[in-house]
């Protein structure tokens, strides 16, 4: 690991699927850093004027800011390159970036699939969102999640048209991972890259792995184990699984404080 040119600190969510991805990278390759975990919602205030934006993950290395996952990725490969995440051969890099393109773009569409399915089970998604808060500010955040959950709908252009494109776009992302598998069980090449850390985040919400950061605590809503059935004798869920267990890793994170 090179000589560090200043102190690392990730803004995010703890639940939500582009945080998760920096997450991982940052733990992979054991970088030390500081986690900043906001409340959906409240973050808006507090992002628009540090940063110009209120989507997560930000990533700060000293005086450098580095806005959104893939973004994200990149720079680290280039400020701490091993264990990489990209492939050494250009082709397979090329490929692996494809690939990571494709599923955060996946993504986008599939969190709308999710999150219209789970999101009615209101008190159970505001106590998740808001772990790690004191109990005070989860009675507060359960008792405004109501416009939270407008607010998210709106925000992530939850409609009937988005759903069935997200349900769709799910499909094809499973199908999508059977069909790339090589006899390594990876996506490019013979190893772990980046192009598996995206599918496998992208694709959590259809498996759960128990090496999320944040665990679904039971009983688990209706809402969601409906969603968890939907996708349950797809076999790309068993590989989701399989990348979390063997290269999710533990935290590298030297605190998660409440932003």
């Amino acid at each position: 690991m090179p000589t560090d040119t200043g102190a690392l600190e990730l803004w995010q969510f703890r639940l939500s699927l582009y945080p998760e991805k920096a997450r991982w990278a940052l733990d992979y390759k054991g970088i030390p850093h500081v986690r900043r975990s906001l409340l959906p919602g409240p973050h808006i205030p507090k992002l628009l004027p540090r940063f110009g934006q209120k989507c997560m993950p930000i990533l700060t290395h000293g005086d450098i800011v580095v806005k959104g996952s893939a973004a994200v990725i990149d720079h680290l490969e280039r400020a701490f390159p091993t264990p990489a995440l990209y492939p050494a051969d250009p082709a397979l890099r090329a490929r692996a970036l494809e690939l990571q393109t494709w599923f955060d773009d996946a993504g986008m569409q599939i969190r709308r699939a999710f999150f219209h399915e789970v999101l009615p089970a209101g008190a159970y998604f505001a106590d998740l969102f808001s772990t790690g808060y004191p109990a005070s500010a989860r009675t507060l955040y359960r008792a405004g999640f109501p416009v939270t959950r407008r607010v998210m709908k709106m925000d992530m252009r939850i409609t009937k048209r988005g759903v069935e494109e997200g349900l769709s776009r799910m499909l094809e992302a499973l199908d999508l991972v059977i069909k790339n598998l090589g006899p390594h069980g990876y996506l490019v090449g013979d190893r772990f890259s980046v192009a598996d850390l995206t599918a496998a985040v992208v694709l959590h919400p259809a498996a759960l792995p128990d090496q999320y950061p944040l665990a679904y605590p039971h009983p688990r809503p209706p809402q969601l184990e409906q969603w968890l059935a939907r996708w349950a004798r797809h076999p790309a869920t068993d590989w989701v699984r399989e990348m979390y267990q063997r290269h999710r890793g533990q935290s590298a994170a030297t605190e998660d404080c409440n932003g």
